[in-house]
């Protein structure tokens, strides 16, 4: 079953257009099935690093990053 599909609308550079579009040709993969298997690559890789910050941040007492930040978003501290 494949996942469920937001929809994103977002430019590019002429670089990353050339790229994707060269990958295309080449491979007949379309350019949007490409650049969502990089973003999701990019994403697991913040979600293992976010994972492996918490894990560190508990075994030193403190709290994970589940616990969020004290005080309210976009209040000015001091």
């Amino acid at each position: 079953m494949s996942a469920d599909l937001k929809d994103l609308r977002t430019k590019v550079t002429t670089r990353t257009d050339a790229v994707l579009e060269a990958i295309n040709r080449a491979t007949g993969r379309d350019k949007c099935e490409l650049a969502r298997e990089v973003l999701d690559k990019w994403a697991a890789e913040q979600i293992h690093a976010a994972s492996l910050i918490d894990h560190m941040l508990r075994a030193e007492g403190e709290p994970g990053i589940a616990a969020g930040i004290v005080g309210n978003r976009g209040e000015a501290q001091g």
